[in-house]
């Protein structure tokens, strides 16, 4: 109980810090939220574009069920009482009103972190067809292609390149030498260790035993 309190109180902080306009670019939220981007050149062809990045945003589902088990009991609690004590059928209409409120601000956090999910991915859409996020409140990660950085290949390794990781910083090669593998044969090993002088070290092992070479 005391965390669903905590919740609530958080997503009334949340709220209190909304900064957005009532209206226009940058407004609203989740699939509602209407982009900031750069001027585009053929508003008909932005308002498709849009569309259907709106409507895949939308499809993001919402997924939060860590309090379902509590409100469920708190539900059939409150309505149990109800019905036992006799309240009228206005009041009792308030009072499911006020627990599916209840349950809303309960699921607030979750809620924005859905509707930023939906943010980013309407956003990302946008990008893709050239458009230019100008919104610091909402993420792209979608990166064109030739912007992407390379990733690192997997370093070669083998049963002996701790050993002549070790045997380089010995050597002051390096403080922390990393060790590749570049040849393996019959009982030994070579490796290959960049030092921090800008040379590099060929370092051959047999069975654990390391020498340079």
């Amino acid at each position: 109980m005391k965390r669903l309190l905590s919740i609530v109180c958080i997503a009334a902080l949340a709220a209190g810090c909304a900064t957005r306009p009532n209206e226009g670019p940058g407004s609203g939220s989740g699939a509602d939220y209407v982009p900031a981007v750069q001027a585009p050149g053929d508003p008909t062809a932005y308002e498709q574009d849009l569309a259907r990045c709106r409507a895949s945003a939308a499809s993001i589902p919402f997924r939060a069920s860590q309090h379902d088990d509590a409100l469920v009991v708190l539900d059939t609690g409150v309505v149990g009482v109800g019905w036992m004590a006799g309240i009228p059928t206005l009041s009792g209409v308030a009072v499911v009103g006020g627990l599916y409120a209840f349950q809303k601000a309960v699921y607030t956090p979750e809620r924005r972190v859905w509707h930023s999910r939906q943010e980013t991915s309407m956003l990302n859409c946008l990008a893709q067809k050239g458009y230019v996020n100008t919104d610091p409140s909402v993420r792209v990660t979608w990166v064109p292609p030739g912007q992407r950085s390379a990733e690192p290949a997997l370093r070669s390794t083998g049963r002996d390149t701790y050993s002549a990781e070790q045997f380089a910083k010995a050597r002051r090669c390096s403080v922390l030498p990393m060790a590749t593998l570049v040849e393996k044969g019959p009982g030994y090993e070579r490796h290959s260790i960049p030092c921090s002088n800008g040379q590099t070290m060929a370092v051959r092992c047999e069975f654990g035993s390391c020498r340079a070479g």
